[in-house]
């Protein structure tokens, strides 16, 4: 019995003879991923690294030129907004600037770009 005086059959049995919850469904796998231009001070791409890194997740960059460290970051275009707040985040902390990806085309011009 709970705080009210009823029985809720539920919470009487140990965790792992409950009924397990349907997770959420998944998102759609997107056509294509979200990019943007980081450019940075060289000897600080280990701490944005690290920044990034501690955001769960949200996106990976790789260097596009090490001598002036500029740098590709990628993620899904669902996580644009978490990426975007991450990034605003993380300059507060260590100087940077964002630029927009500069190539912008639709999957299927994409697709014909590549072949």
């Amino acid at each position: 019995m709970n705080a009210s005086g009823t029985s809720n059959p539920s919470s009487a049995q140990p965790p792992a003879l409950r009924k397990r919850r349907k997770p959420a469904p998944a998102f759609a796998a997107p056509q294509h991923s979200g990019r943007l231009l980081v450019r940075l001070a060289p000897h600080d791409t280990a701490m944005f690294r690290f920044l990034l890194e501690a955001y769960d997740h949200t996106a990976y960059f790789t260097v596009l030129e090490p001598k002036t460290a500029l740098l590709k970051i990628v993620f899904s275009p669902h996580l644009e907004k978490e990426t975007r707040t991450a990034l605003a985040e993380m300059v507060q902390s260590l100087p940077f600037s964002i630029e927009e990806w500069p190539v912008a085309c639709r999957p299927q011009e994409c697709k014909k770009a590549l072949r």
